[in-house]
């Protein structure tokens, strides 16, 4: 019934890549032309993108269940998409306090979570292309 949905990971895992990377662009924006709005936009997609990780990581784990994959480049996406969500999820809470309490850290705290949360999802992503163009992981003939 819902096979149109399988392989879902593919489907929605663009989503957070792009979300990730969106935000860094808008809080770099927001730091050149001091713009708070634009900062605030990098908040709130950086958050949405956070909360939308856990069901890729998910999607991603039941594809590799799935398939019985298994591959060191294989390792090394799981490894930095399960980096991308942790780090962004840890971060909500401290990201929360420290702009409620400690408002003036803000500012430091939120592209230095950012920058790391980027470049795992790149390197996730990095090696999810690379499990899919050069091993033919998902491919089904």
């Amino acid at each position: 019934m819902l096979d149109y949905l399988i392989p879902l990971h593919p489907k929605v895992v663009h989503f957070p890549i792009a979300l990730f990377t969106t935000a860094i662009v808008f809080d770099v924006l927001g730091f050149i032309f001091r713009k708070e709005d634009l900062h605030k936009t990098a908040e709130h997609i950086y958050v949405f993108a956070a909360l939308l990780t856990p069901i890729v990581v998910r999607t991603g784990l039941w594809e590799e269940e799935r398939l019985h994959l298994s591959h060191p480049v294989l390792d090394k996406h799981r490894m930095f998409a399960l980096w991308t969500m942790w780090v962004s999820l840890m971060s909500l809470p401290v990201l929360w306090f420290v702009k409620k309490e400690l408002s003036r850290y803000c500012r430091v705290m939120f592209p230095i979570f950012l920058l790391v949360v980027v470049t795992c999802v790149t390197m996730a992503g990095h090696n999810g292309g690379r499990m899919v163009y050069e091993y033919g992981a998902g491919i089904e003939e």
